[in-house]
């Protein structure tokens, strides 16, 4: 699968599942099935099925970016991104501009798409001259819904660039993951008052500032480009300047690591690591080299798997003719996905993404 389809079909799953949540939540309110809480007996009136849908809208889309979260696969070993939400920075900086451009508007078709089923089911259709109460009477809510969606994605995947691009500053990093949280509420809030607008004036505001979120996702972009640039060619500067860092130090020259993990022991930490040509069991201890406890050829694995030794987790490598490699110590969740990805690379020769 190409980087431009793996981003249309992230925004293509999503848009679907949070339309079709989105209209659970209308329809739930719209019945007066909704309580304000599990022990209240107040019922949400029907007429707020409309803006608590937009709010849901705002809220869901400026956080957007967790549809694009998960490994960075193939970034080496610096791949780790602090407090930028995994996954973002090859969205970021390898994935192409097209695919991260189209994520909005193909977002705000769904939502647009499911408000018109919503107001065609309407118990309390809105004020005529508002943008819920013309859903259906005039093509200019329809394009003001469309500008709000795609302006709430575009300056929410824009907070997420800029996290990309200061990754390395901890604090600052997670200072923005917080902010676009609570800028994801106040969204929100902004869409459920979107509802009760005028459309004219509602159109005064959204259209511009979908035209302005897409020069900011742009910027955003090109900044968290330039920043990998310097971090690569700082990292290159270092590998000339001294020598790299364990457990990478037992690599051959041009060698590559397609999955690794490593155990929690503080001083001599041990690591399976899979590459192209070998699969190593390796240990580093402070301020020494890294050591090559065991290695096997790639054709002689078998499979991967964990299980629980008095409450710790242990990874187990096995090959065919020779004894299995064995890690003790290492996190369940990380030692879950590696076990998976090394048997799918043994049963099929391609690595999972």
């Amino acid at each position: 699968m190409s980087r431009r389809s793996g981003i249309f079909t992230h925004a293509l799953t999503g848009a679907i599942t949070l339309s079709a949540v989105a209209t659970v939540v209308f329809f739930v309110t719209n019945t007066g099935m909704a309580r304000a809480s599990r022990s209240s007996d107040h019922i949400i009136d029907a007429k707020a099925a409309g803006p608590l849908s937009f709010a849901f809208i705002g809220l869901i889309t400026f956080v957007a970016i967790v549809f694009f979260s998960g490994t960075d696969h193939g970034e080496g070993p610096h791949a780790e991104l602090d407090g930028a939400p995994r996954g973002s920075r090859t969205l970021f900086t390898r994935d192409p501009l097209v695919g991260l451009m189209s994520i909005g508007p193909l977002i705000g078709l769904f939502f647009c798409a499911a408000a018109l089923l919503w107001h065609n089911f309407a118990a309390a259709p809105g004020t005529p001259g508002t943008v819920w109460g013309d859903f259906t009477s005039s093509p200019l809510p329809f394009v003001v819904l469309f500008a709000a969606t795609l302006a709430s994605t575009n300056f929410g995947l824009t907070l997420a660039g800029i996290t990309v691009a200061v990754r390395s500053r901890v604090r600052l990093a997670l200072s923005l993951v917080f902010g676009t949280v609570i800028a994801g509420i106040g969204s929100g809030a902004l869409f459920a008052w979107l509802a009760y607008a005028s459309t004219v004036m509602a159109a005064v505001i959204a259209v511009p500032a979908a035209a302005v979120s897409a020069y900011t996702l742009y910027g955003a972009r090109r900044l968290a480009v330039s920043t990998l640039s310097q971090d690569t060619s700082m990292s290159a500067r270092a590998r000339r300047r001294g020598p790299t860092p364990p457990p990478f130090d037992a690599l051959d020259r041009g060698e590559s690591v397609l999955v690794k993990i490593g155990n929690r022991h503080p001083r001599e930490q041990e690591f399976l690591m899979a590459t192209a040509v070998r699969i190593v069991h390796a240990r580093t201890a402070v301020a020494d080299p890294t050591e090559i406890l065991d290695e096997a050829a790639p054709n002689q694995l078998v499979e991967a798997s964990t299980r629980s030794d008095h409450g710790h987790t242990t990874t187990v490598i096995r090959f065919r003719d020779r004894p299995a490699m064995r890690l003790m110590g290492t996190d369940a969740e990380e030692a879950a996905d590696f076990a998976h990805k090394l048997t799918v690379l043994a049963r099929t020769g391609i690595l999972p993404d």
